[in-house]
């Protein structure tokens, strides 16, 4: 479990960035928070050249780099209003089965980045625990939960 009020891939909710819709989904239907309210991005540092290219920190949400005004709609829920984001750059020594399943979304998506949010819903804490993850899926128009090597899906 991470250390502090970010969601670095161990308690989060992931999503694909590149849908049309997706921040809106998110805030109505999983996290039942306003509208306005940004994500951050996780992503690869392969990818983090292109949406990201004046480089700078990136590990740990807590700055801010401009999106260049051409990418910003190929990952627009996970772009603030002013054209930032505060990404998670990814390192595959540190987070080797998160790293890979970016890999593998970006196989699909064509970017190897994910929306990332915390795993909770608007007034509860992070998960800290199984049950804890449990109630937020249930709770919540999440598709999917995976604890380790379980998955869960809802039918």
């Amino acid at each position: 479990m991470e250390v502090g009020p970010r969601a670095l891939g161990g308690r989060s909710i992931l999503a694909d960035p590149t849908r049309p819709g997706m921040k809106d989904h998110i805030n109505a239907r999983v996290k039942f928070r306003d509208a306005w309210r940004p994500f951050c991005p996780s992503l690869t540092a392969v990818c983090a050249r292109d949406l990201l290219p004046a480089g700078g920190e990136g590990r740990f949400m807590t700055v801010a780099h401009e999106v260049p005004e051409a990418q910003r709609a190929r990952v627009a829920a996970v772009v603030h209003v002013d054209g930032t984001t505060r990404p998670q750059i990814v390192d595959r020594e540190i987070q080797p089965r998160y790293h890979r399943f970016l890999e593998l979304l970006g196989q699909r998506t064509g970017l190897e980045v994910a929306l990332n949010t915390s795993l909770n819903v608007k007034g509860e804490p992070i998960a800290c625990t199984p049950t804890d993850a449990l109630r937020c899926f249930f709770s919540s128009g999440l598709d999917a939960l995976a604890i380790e090597d379980f998955w869960l899906e809802k039918t």
